[in-house]
């Protein structure tokens, strides 16, 4: 029986050789373009000819093929590539059917777009919200498919965004349409590396719209490993992802999003939560997100951004929705715990009405607009209230470590601003930010010789060398902007239990340097045994490395002035080297809270304002 099966089947292949070698391929092109016009409403072009490579599953070869594209694509062709390969099965192929097993495309340009309805020119029959299901192409669909050296773009009708994407490899199987599919990716999208791979539903219930179609993907993102599950649905003009789950580094986000079509942007809503998420995964996402982690990157290395915004995209898109996370990771080891975005994208318009988060041991809320609309300078406006926050931990967010016992801090940011960077826009805000520090001990210990803070410290706190320890009684920094530029007249002040300063000058932040002049000042009754104190201190230079230079000629009198004091019991001491109450705190003064009773008091010493207008103006023009 097996030797007569053998016998058989050795006919068969014998027979079927025969038949074959007097078979030609080309005789297959009409038909085929047939059926593909009657099945797509496409026309095929075919100018290579075809060629059938003889095997147990024989290869049919086309070189040089087209595909139309719809009426109203943009380009002339959805689809050319240089050759298709259809491995068809060879029972069928002997009574003149082709039954596709493998279909290949070598360097094909593809062409998706959608039109301004949102309709996609791969859409085969009725259109979505058209009802019924799209047509299948019949025998078309292929049960293993596979793209090599291929180039694809894709063209939002909406917006005019173009996607490139380039194919290295793309391949789809399954065993049979009512199979799920297996799928690889490798490639470039935009400038971004993707290499993924996972499972698709079947293709039949891709074709007769069976929803929820699951998709599960991972792999790797710009060298980052990624990875999405979801379950899809799409319903008239909306594209439904439920159930989803986005890991990318090692954090995980799980939510819904959804994707509604209308005209004359298309909207996005979305809602994703995650117990931890770290900031530095995001790198492999797109623009945006890039564009937001290059500015903390920046901001924490003591810089500010230049990378631009895509402003392109919010005019581009509507959105609608909320992210919660229990503990975002910030760049140089900072996080914010608890927090909360909702997020509004309408007209080119994006508003963060809520956003709150604890951050630094306290708790901050803010709301914020970015007006893309308007062109070619975007308008931003920020309102900010932090309170209770850790004065130890905001010092070591901008890079100075520094041992602090209290010190709870409340900053107030309200500003406008214009541009499409946040280079720019620190360049040109304007309103008002406030630091309120409280009570604090502050180890006199130097980690860092070299620090300029440490140097303007050593400089205008006279008891810095010889106490343990500064016994902060309050700090204030009160920046009055206009255009990026600090004016400011004793809006900053400092007061401890044994001296206090003010500063005048100016901070501009459109060039990123500094010139102020510190009048530090000794606390009445405070005893007088101490080497040096300055009488005029200026920091001055670019935000990075400010230099401290010392008022010598004024520092020398005023050595002189405490000198006397210690012999006299301080009588002789006049009144700019003293901490008047009577005058103010600087604290009050730089938060401009001083009474009339105050200033009348400071009108009665005169000589005081004198001596101190006298001191600044040669500290600027010097």
């Amino acid at each position: 029986m097996l030797a007569g099966f053998g016998g058989l089947l050795f006919l068969v292949i014998v027979a079927a050789g025969i038949t074959l070698r007097k078979f030609d391929a080309n005789e297959l092109i009409g038909p085929i373009q047939q059926h593909v016009r009657d099945a797509t409403g496409r026309e095929l072009t075919i100018r290579g000819g075809a060629e059938l490579k003889l095997s147990l599953e024989p290869k049919l070869v086309i070189d040089d093929v087209s595909l139309g594209n719809a009426a109203w694509g943009a380009s002339p062709q959805m689809l050319t590539a240089k050759r298709i390969e259809a491995q068809v099965a060879l029972l069928p192929l002997l009574r003149r059917h082709v039954d596709v097993v493998r279909f290949a495309l070598i360097e094909p340009t593809i062409s998706l777009e959608t039109d301004g309805k949102g309709n996609g020119n791969w859409q085969i029959g009725g259109a979505p919200g058209e009802g019924g299901a799209t047509r299948s192409p019949g025998g078309l669909a292929f049960g293993d498919l596979a793209i090599s050296n291929g180039t694809m773009t894709y063209r939002d009708g909406g917006t005019g965004k173009v996607t490139n994407i380039a194919i290295e490899t793309l391949s789809l199987h399954a065993r049979d349409p009512q199979s799920p599919i297996s799928a690889q990716f490798r490639g470039k999208v935009d400038d971004i590396a993707v290499s993924v791979e996972g499972d698709l539903g079947p293709l039949d219930a891709l074709l007769q719209r069976r929803w929820p179609y699951p998709v599960t993907l991972q792999g790797e993102v710009n060298g980052q490993k990624a990875a999405v599950t979801t379950k899809m649905s799409i319903n008239g003009g909306r594209i439904g992802l439920d159930a989803m789950t986005v890991q990318t580094g090692a954090s995980t986000m799980t939510g819904e999003a959804a994707i509604v079509q209308g005209s004359p942007r298309n909207k996005l809503t979305f809602r994703f939560t995650a117990p931890t998420f770290a900031l530095a995964d995001l790198s492999s996402a797109g623009a945006a997100v890039r564009a937001v982690a290059a500015a903390h990157v920046a901001a924490a290395t003591h810089g500010v951004a230049d990378e631009p915004v895509p402003m392109a995209l919010l005019r581009g898109i509507d959105a609608d929705g909320e992210i919660n996370i229990g503990e975002l990771a910030l760049a140089g080891g900072s996080r914010l715990d608890r927090l909360l975005a909702q997020i509004r994208l309408q007209d080119g318009r994006l508003d963060v009405p809520t956003l709150q988060a604890s951050v630094f041991g306290g708790t901050a809320v803010a709301n914020l607009s970015l007006d893309a609309a308007h062109q070619p300078a975007p308008a931003l406006a920020l309102h900010a209230q932090m309170k209770g926050m850790d004065l130890s931990a905001l010092l070591a967010a901008v890079g100075t470590k520094r041992e602090v016992r209290g010190g709870k801090t409340d900053i107030r940011i309200d500003i406008d601003a214009t541009g499409s960077t946040p280079r720019q826009w620190e360049s040109t805000m304007s309103g008002t930010v406030t630091a309120l520090v409280g009570p604090a001990t502050l180890p006199n210990t130097r980690i860092n010789l070299d620090s300029p803070l440490n140097q303007l410290v050593d400089a205008v706190n006279p008891f810095n060398s010889v106490d343990p320890s500064t016994e902060l009684t309050c700090a204030v920094i009160r920046l009055p902007l206009h255009n990026g530029v600090a004016e400011i007249e004793r809006s900053i002040g400092i007061e401890t239990k044994k001296f206090g300063a003010t500063a005048s000058g100016k901070l501009d932040f459109r060039t990123q340097t500094l010139d102020l002049a510190i009048r530090p000042q000794i606390r009445q009754g405070v005893a007088l045994d101490i080497p040096q104190v300055a009488d005029l201190v200026r920091f001055r230079g670019p935000f990075a490395s400010p230099a401290v230079v010392i008022d010598s000629v004024a520092s020398a009198a005023t050595i002189a002035r405490i000198g006397a004091a210690a012999y006299t019991g301080g009588l002789s001491i006049v009144g700019e080297s003293l901490l008047s109450r009577a005058g103010g705190s600087p604290c009050e003064i730089a938060l401009g809270r001083t009474s009339g009773a105050a200033q009348m008091a400071g009108a009665n010493v005169g000589t005081v304002v004198e001596d101190l207008g006298k001191a600044i103006s040669r500290a600027f023009q010097r």
